[in-house]
């Protein structure tokens, strides 16, 4: 057991912010039944830092418990996060954007690669790819994810608006008209194929493309224009992830120039 007051937050806490009815229900399911699961935390200097279980130490203090049961742990800052990530994975209690914003800073505060992380998590890549793909979402769409107003699978569907203007009006409709996934999906096709396209053959010819592209990279590629001439976007999202990908370029530049050699 620690005292309350010997106890302190961690600034690498996956979770922004806390809904304080959830804190209060929590809070007098300990004071009928006690913390059932021990905190763990670290020592830092002369106080003890909250690796998991922040949730349940901030309710406890609301009810005014004194002392509260801990798990002490000599741990680095990496592993300290990988626990605190992984424990709020499980319980699946944060908000889309709060795990991409931690994810994010795991991949910046420690120079590794997604597949790295999805690997230490036990996570799938592609779970992480998307997650931190919420990033780029404008701050409305932010919001309306954190405040479950929206889904995180309407979330990537919107993704591919570029225009803030349009993407705030079918962010409204979607949520007037509560629109599936898969509506939201068609309205964005729908929207983004007014402009004079190529004809069909060239589209499925670009998709097609575009698939086979993002499979070879892993990563997100957006290809705009006509067959004959156009824009490629290749998404990365720190300097190890554009490393990986040019690695795989020069990889298939290189299995080119050995098949031109061969003939």
């Amino acid at each position: 057991m620690l005292r309350s007051d010997q106890i302190v937050p961690s600034p690498l806490q996956p979770r922004r912010r806390f809904d304080e009815t959830a804190l209060a229900t929590l809070g007098e399911s300990i004071r009928k039944h006690g913390i059932l699961e021990p905190i763990i935390v670290r020592p830092r200097d002369d106080r003890f830092e909250i690796v998991a279980g922040e949730r349940r130490f901030q309710a406890a203090v609301q009810i005014g418990l004194e002392e509260v049961p801990v798990t002490i742990r000599d741990l680095d800052d990496r592993t300290a996060m990988e626990i605190a990530l992984s424990e709020n994975l499980e319980r699946e209690d944060l908000s889309p954007i709060e795990v991409a914003v931690s994810f994010s800073d795991y991949l910046t505060k420690f120079g590794t690669t997604q597949d790295e992380l999805a690997q230490r998590l036990g996570k799938d890549r592609s779970t992480v790819a998307n997650l931190i793909r919420l990033l780029d979402l404008p701050e409305i769409a932010r919001t309306a994810l954190d405040n479950k107003i929206i889904t995180a699978g309407h979330a990537r569907a919107l993704l591919p608006l570029k225009d803030q203007r349009q993407f705030g009006t079918v962010l409204a409709e979607v949520v007037r008209k509560q629109l599936s996934v898969r509506q939201t999906e068609a309205l964005v096709r729908r929207l983004l194929t007014k402009k004079p396209r190529a004809s069909a053959a060239h589209d499925e010819a670009l998709r097609n493309i575009q698939e086979t592209m993002q499979k070879l990279l892993a990563t997100r590629v957006n290809i705009r224009g006509q067959v004959n001439k156009g824009v490629i976007e290749i998404s990365y999202f720190n300097q190890e992830d554009l490393l990986r990908i040019l690695g795989i370029l020069n990889s298939q530049e290189d299995t080119r120039d050995d098949a031109g050699t061969t003939n």
